[in-house]
């Protein structure tokens, strides 16, 4: 589960000393979300934070290197921010209606377009912000306008409010909403496994896949990447009908696969056995790179088949 940030509270501080102290609470703030279930902040390509200067001569990369900064907290920020598309594919209907949207709101009497907020708004997800106006220091944005072109051609306006936080105790208003956002994730989870036959026919997903999808929920900022690289692996094993497995030719797929070294194989390898269908154990040390997550199949050159046996956190090594 993603939270969409608010790229209007990107402003300067006066001082470094208030711009440490605001990177300090978002933080903290991004942490506890975390642990409530959310993994990722989605943050437009077009505002690198990088490169943001928070305070007059202070870059946020200057920030990362502070000495006067906890190491835990910056190596947190590097963890928490997650640059890509604030819509996705994987978001069809959301996306469609973005395209036929706008999203503005007053800030210091100027009209802004909010294009974070309206994102979280179409998402039904939170927005996320620096504590740096008035306007970001409450649980809930109101009065942003919504213009929305209908299909007819007439347009619709209205005022809409946006789910937010900037500081922690902000987050406290929304449990029963995270723990719902929580139980959806673990449905789509189980649905991928009903469905597994119908997303992905070439593949046969075994092993632990079946505990890791209906009783623990792929819940992570990687769930759709993880689907769509499985889609990847899936046009692989269709066209897969003669010769070995050949890793290098994943590469025309769009997938980054290894398998495993000597050292970790002689130590770590009964983390990698997994049974097939008809139980036979079998080492699936072949794996799929997605952010943090793994996902290990085991290709049989005898069948043509491949199995999938475990999608989850980086396994020992």
């Amino acid at each position: 589960m993603d939270i969409i940030f608010n790229e209007l509270s990107i402003r300067s501080f006066i001082t470094q000393s208030q711009a440490r102290e605001s990177l300090d609470t978002f933080v903290r703030t991004c942490i506890k979300m975390r642990e409530l279930g959310f993994d990722t902040i989605r943050l437009s390509e077009k505002h690198n934070l990088y490169h943001f200067e928070i305070a007059p001569g202070y870059l946020i990369s200057q920030w990362l290197k502070d000495a006067d900064v906890d190491d835990d907290l910056k190596n947190r920020f590097r963890d928490i921010i997650f640059y890509s598309h604030l819509i996705t594919d994987n978001e069809p209907i959301a996306k469609e209606q973005y395209s036929l949207s706008e999203f503005k709101i007053k800030v210091d009497n100027k009209i802004r377009c909010a294009e974070g907020l309206g994102i979280a708004y179409l998402l039904e997800t939170l927005c996320i912000s620096f504590a740096s106006h008035n306007l970001w220091q409450c649980e809930e944005i109101k009065n942003i306008e919504y213009y929305y072109l209908q299909d007819n051609g007439s347009e619709i306006t209205k005022k809409i409010a946006v789910k937010h936080a900037s500081k922690q105790s902000h987050l406290a208003h929304y449990q029963i909403f995270f723990e719902n956002k929580k139980q959806e994730r673990l449905q789509q989870s189980r649905d991928l496994w009903e469905k597994r036959t119908i997303f992905f026919p070439n593949l046969t997903l075994c092993g632990d896949v079946k505990k890791q999808l209906t009783k623990v929920g792929l819940q992570s900022k990687y769930f759709d990447q993880i689907i769509d690289k499985l889609k990847q692996l899936n046009q692989y094993a269709q066209e897969w009908t003669t010769g070995s497995y050949n890793v290098l030719k994943l590469k025309d797929y769009g997938l980054d696969v290894t398998g495993e070294s000597i050292s970790t194989l002689r130590k770590h390898s009964k983390h990698r056995q997994f049974r097939l269908p008809n139980r036979e154990k079998k080492l699936f040390e072949e794996h799929i790179k997605t952010g943090d997550l793994r996902f290990h199949f085991y290709p049989d050159n005898d069948t043509h088949k491949i199995y999938v046996g475990y999608i989850g956190k980086h396994l020992p090594i």
